[in-house]
């Protein structure tokens, strides 16, 4: 049952949900399921050497202001 199921008068969010799913592996291999741009761009931070997580981030230039 969902939260809106369980009290109908409460209105939906309209924005979409960024939810990614992270299972580790013992052997320290790390699943992920629906990675996120923000989720991507933090898991670049920690290894910015994995390929995977590379080619998933978007590099934007920021103006200087």
């Amino acid at each position: 049952m969902t939260a809106h199921e369980a009290n109908p008068n409460t209105e939906r969010d309209s924005t979409p949900s960024l939810t990614t799913e992270l299972l580790i592996l013992p052997d320290g291999q790390i699943l992920v399921h629906n990675l996120t741009q923000p989720f991507a761009e933090l898991l670049h931070e920690l290894n910015p050497g994995a390929e995977q997580i590379s080619s998933r981030v978007t590099h934007h230039s920021s103006p200087n202001l």
